[in-house]
């Protein structure tokens, strides 16, 4: 059983994030800060959150994924920057089959997140705090993802942050190796610059190729399957800004 609020497989010189402050006041790890920090994304827990053991805090050791995912899914997945987790909620409630890790940087989020979740009894997800492109980089066994869920990722627009992007051209290898045969990658921006980038490095991806059946179907299948709903998604909707949601399926070895 998960240990609620602690942080996971600690070590002597592991600082144990703080529960009660925003994202700002946490002691330093080198794995949260590779991108850069996250005051716009923090939220200082008003002491209301239970999220019971639906939450784990990596700090600089987090568990992989097998010790994460419990035995007996069909498929396992990963959501990158769950947020207030709309998209968590959602998926597993309609796909009980399929057990999904969201991971958020910003800890209050996830914290928000994992309350919601803990809330509806499911077990089918669990919520992590930890960098989400190094978890798959060092955390996930080959091919042991079915999917991975990448909606509204900050497009760090200044050029001299663009190396903080999720859609860098190293992610690719990482992407390619943590995903199945035949499984995918899906995809939504409302940035068309950041978009544009993904299309770029995906596009000249020999692992990967844009699948626009499953895009249709996925959508036609409802909330929780893909895409849908986030809370960015429904902000842009609402101000009738053009969202690209695409779905890339990993090609076989």
């Amino acid at each position: 059983m998960l240990a609620p609020l602690m942080p996971a497989a600690p070590t002597p010189d592991d600082d144990a994030p703080n529960p009660t402050g925003p994202d700002d006041a946490l002691p330093f790890n080198p794995r949260m800060h590779q991108g850069g920090k996250l005051a716009f994304r923090s939220r200082i827990q008003d002491g209301d959150d239970e999220p019971g053991d639906r939450l784990v805090l990596g700090g600089r050791n987090p568990p992989p994924l097998r010790e994460l995912a419990p035995t007996g899914f069909t498929d396992v997945e990963i959501e990158i920057g769950s947020g207030k987790g709309a998209f968590v909620l959602a998926s597993t409630e309609a796909r009980p089959d399929t057990f999904l890790l969201g991971i958020e940087a910003a800890q209050g989020y996830a914290a928000m997140a994992a309350t919601r979740l803990y809330a509806s009894g499911r077990k089918n997800g669990l919520l992590l705090v930890d960098n989400g492109k190094l978890f798959l980089q060092d955390r996930v066994d080959d091919g042991e993802l079915a999917a991975v869920h990448v909606y509204f990722p900050d497009p760090w627009p200044k050029r001299r942050h663009a190396g903080r992007r999720f859609f860098t051209d190293d992610v690719v290898p990482v992407l390619a190796r943590a995903i199945r045969d035949e499984g995918y990658l899906y995809f939504a921006s409302d940035n068309a610059a950041y978009a544009g980038q993904v299309a770029r490095v995906m596009g000249a991806a020999v692992d990967f190729e844009r699948d626009e059946d499953e895009e249709v179907r996925v959508r036609a299948a409802g909330p929780g399957h893909a895409f849908s709903p986030t809370n960015f998604e429904r902000k842009y909707i609402e101000e009738g800004r053009v969202i690209r949601r695409w779905a890339f399926r990993r090609l076989p070895r």
